[in-house]
């Protein structure tokens, strides 16, 4: 894959974001409710990472295209990799 090079530009912003900051940044279409992000209430970005440093059986969250799932940390076949599951 060819890798896009990007020049800055001035465009009056007060601060540039690091690669890091910038694989943070959520995008959308303006179409959500207005709910939240799932940033500010714990709520994790995916199911593996809503069940890291939790035993399987816990409660947990997670976001999946701008909605939010809730659900426990569950193990299951093939790689029995905690995660959290909406299944009940």
């Amino acid at each position: 894959m060819k890798k896009l090079k990007l020049k800055a530009l001035d465009l009056g912003a007060k601060e540039l974001l690091s690669r890091e900051q910038l694989k943070n940044i959520l995008g959308g279409d303006g179409s959500d409710d207005g709910g939240s992000t799932g940033i500010s209430d714990g709520c994790a970005a995916d199911k593996v990472a809503a069940c890291k440093d939790k035993n399987e059986g816990n409660s947990c969250c997670f976001y999946y295209q701008g909605h939010r799932y809730d659900g426990l940390c569950r193990k299951y076949a093939p790689n029995y990799v905690n995660h959290c599951s909406d299944l009940n």
